[in-house]
């Protein structure tokens, strides 16, 4: 009986998935693949390999990890791989793979071996190195789902964030045109404070101060003494007061002797703010004793500014605002407004439309400026 012969048929072309060429190099097997080896390529294509494994099992559904070496000029040039083995003939030991891993780079440098080995053309290693330096890879599109497919709650999700970031932005944009409004129009006072009407009483000269008012006294009435000046001669002295007609034995006598004593009394019905002193103190000359104010008398707020005249927009009549020491705000009116002598600057004295008590004397506050066009409210 003749012997019956299998030819094995191959796929058409239109079949395959990758070219196969015959290359000549070989497949190295590492430590992690159930073998290890070099073994000899049959051919190499995109989507896989085959080579000749000899007498080693390679059972269909093996993953080997190994590189393929392939011979170019006078180098060696080694790509990683991994595979699964898709069969294995018994009879010409040759075994194919499928590609399970192959980067991107390993892949364009496999496609140039396989088109120049096609064409019928040498491959250089400066045709490798030209393919190694090309950094061309994007990522792919993402595809565009149908409107239809979007759901109410995806269109919800999506007008909400809008609106989020439509309501950012207009904040934003009012933040900053309020800074722009205030550092363009807005004027500051770069001092202001609160000053009632009132007065301090000075000592008249050098000498002790025996107080006639408890220290804790708030409130003392006109003509009230409220304490007692001791000096002796010898202060009247120094002051210019001259004796020609004594010698200075008597003179010295007198000095060391003679002790006068004023008494100084309230000028008004006043509250004392403060008390400098305390009893039996030496004090000297022009030194402030304490600070009467005056409680019916009404309070007002003295700001001074920097710059000249012509840059301040309000005048005498106008109003402005005045942020107190609790936080709140009112309007006062511009009482006068003169260049200060003392600081050079300008200083404007106002009349606030909230009554202030004793206790805010030289209170500081802040001053605000508007422009002219703009009603202060």
């Amino acid at each position: 009986m003749e012997e019956s012969r299998v030819r094995q048929v191959h796929e058409s072309q239109e079949e395959r998935q990758h070219v196969r060429v015959s290359l000549q190099g070989s497949l190295r097997l590492r430590l992690q693949s159930p073998v290890k080896g070099i073994f000899s390529l049959e051919d190499v294509s995109l989507g896989g390999l085959a080579f000749i494994a000899g007498q080693v099992p390679l059972p269909p559904g093996t993953l080997c990890h190994g590189e393929v070496v392939c011979r170019v000029g006078r180098a060696n040039l080694s790509m990683p791989i991994s595979f699964k083995v898709i069969y294995q003939h018994e009879g010409s030991h040759r075994v194919g793979g499928q590609y399970t891993a192959i980067d991107q780079e390993n892949a364009d440098l496999l496609r140039l071996l396989i088109s120049n080995y096609l064409a019928g053309e040498l491959i250089g290693m400066d045709d490798v190195l030209d393919a190694m330096k090309r950094d061309n890879y994007v990522t792919a599109r993402k595809g565009k789902a149908h409107p239809g497919s979007r759901t109410w709650q995806d269109r919800l999700r999506a007008g909400l964030v809008t609106l989020c970031f439509f309501l950012a932005g207009l904040l934003a944009f009012g933040f900053a045109g309020y800074k722009l409004y205030q550092h363009a129009f807005l004027v500051r006072a770069s001092e202001a404070w609160i000053s009632l009407p009132g007065k301090t009483v000075r000592m008249p000269e050098n000498g002790y101060v025996q107080l006639l008012i408890p220290p804790a006294t708030q409130r003392v009435e006109r003509g009230q003494p409220l304490l007692t000046i001791s000096s002796r001669l010898v202060a009247r002295l120094n002051n210019g007061v001259l004796l020609d007609s004594l010698d200075e034995e008597q003179i010295r006598s007198l000095v060391d002797a003679a002790v006068f004593e004023v008494t100084l009394n309230s000028p008004c019905d006043c509250q004392v703010t403060e008390l400098l002193v305390s009893d039996g103190e030496y004090v000297h000359d022009q030194t402030p004793l304490m600070t009467l104010v005056d409680p019916q008398a009404p309070a007002s707020v003295i700001a001074l500014f920097d710059g000249p005249m012509s840059a301040m927009p309000v005048g005498p009549g106008d109003r402005v605002t005045v942020q107190y020491l609790d936080g709140t705000q009112d309007s006062a009116s511009v009482i006068a407004l003169v260049r200060d002598d003392a600081t050079g600057k300008l200083r404007m004295q106002l009349q606030p439309q909230r009554s202030l008590p004793v206790s805010a004397q030289h209170q500081p506050v802040s001053v605000t400026v508007h422009p002219a066009w703009l009603p202060v409210l």
